[in-house]
């Protein structure tokens, strides 16, 4: 990646301290540019497959935040790995590059699980479930 991209992540967390110590990793190496208020998630996930649907609770919540990503991120990443109370679902879309950056710098802090991805003319989209 030769230049800056914009990705956007959406954390599906039950915990919401969870879900911070997700973005503050993704902070730290790159610009936050915008932030959604967090949406309550529907007690029941929409049946896709067990190994897919996010685990169901009442404290469901999920949260949005944009960011810039910088090809230098790598390189400035200081985060050691980190403890989850529970499992966190994260979408990320944007420049496959992008994507792939994002995804790599979470793999060196949480144990990553692929959950699929799709691919668009201009734009890439992954779900991982974090542990």
């Amino acid at each position: 990646m030769t230049s800056t991209a914009e990705i956007t992540v959406e954390v599906v967390e039950h915990d919401p301290h969870d879900g911070d110590a997700v973005l503050a990793v993704l902070a730290e190496a790159f610009q936050a540019t915008a932030e959604m208020s967090p949406t309550p998630m529907p007690m029941t996930a929409t049946p896709t497959s067990p190994s897919t649907s996010p685990p169901s609770g009442s404290g469901t919540m999920c949260r949005a935040r944009s960011f810039l990503t910088m090809p230098e991120a790598a390189a400035v990443l200081r985060s050691a790995p980190a403890h989850l109370n529970q499992p966190v679902d994260v979408d990320i879309l944007g420049p496959a590059d992008a994507v792939e950056q994002a995804r790599t710098l979470l793999a060196g802090v949480f144990t990553v699980q692929d959950l699929g991805w799709v691919s668009g003319e201009h734009e890439f989209e992954t779900r991982l479930r974090l542990t």
